[in-house]
């Protein structure tokens, strides 16, 4: 899982990249061809790096986006439940449960009605 060290790392690519860029664009003209093909290449791998960490950083984002969205959920539906014996189930307008029960288990530790 993407942490600040890989955002790090992905802001340090880009860095790189950007100093192949500087310097190519500060180069004379008598930069041999063989150089100039490495400091490409360089560039390239640099900014493929950055890419591929952005990305993770991303779905890590994303995943944890949809936590938020289930415990959203689950902390609105909190009011709708009523405990009763070993189940779960949805009050009425007088506070009394009613309808099927949901798992004790999966409510209490995941937020889920099952």
């Amino acid at each position: 899982m993407p942490d600040l060290a890989t955002i790090g790392s992905a802001l340090s690519s880009i860095k790189i990249a950007t100093d192949i860029v500087k310097f190519l664009r500060g180069s004379d003209l008598s930069l041999e061809r063989a150089e100039l093909k490495l400091k490409l290449a360089d560039l390239l791998s640099s900014l493929a790096d950055a890419k591929i960490e952005l990305i993770e950083v991303q779905e890590t984002l994303a995943g944890k986006d949809k936590k938020i969205a289930e415990l959203e959920d689950a902390f609105h539906k909190k009011d709708s439940l009523v405990r009763q014996y070993d189940a779960y189930y949805t009050a009425d307008e007088n506070g009394k449960p009613t309808g099927v029960p949901y798992c004790l288990r999966c409510w209490e530790n995941d937020h889920r009605q099952r």
